[in-house]
């Protein structure tokens, strides 16, 4: 069985997404690390927006 079909078997993820964090993880960076990299691109968006 493959990665992608372990990781939430009863919800359809877009690939890419899984993908991105399959890639992630095999470099080392954590999911809390990847978390604060999209909270930080929302807040640069948000203030772009101002």
């Amino acid at each position: 069985m493959s990665v992608k079909q372990t990781l939430v078997p009863n919800k359809k993820l877009e690939e890419h997404w899984v993908n991105l964090m399959i890639v992630a993880r095999d470099s080392g960076i954590s999911t809390e690390e990847v978390r604060e990299f999209f909270r930080e691109c929302k807040e640069n968006e948000d203030d772009s927006q101002r």
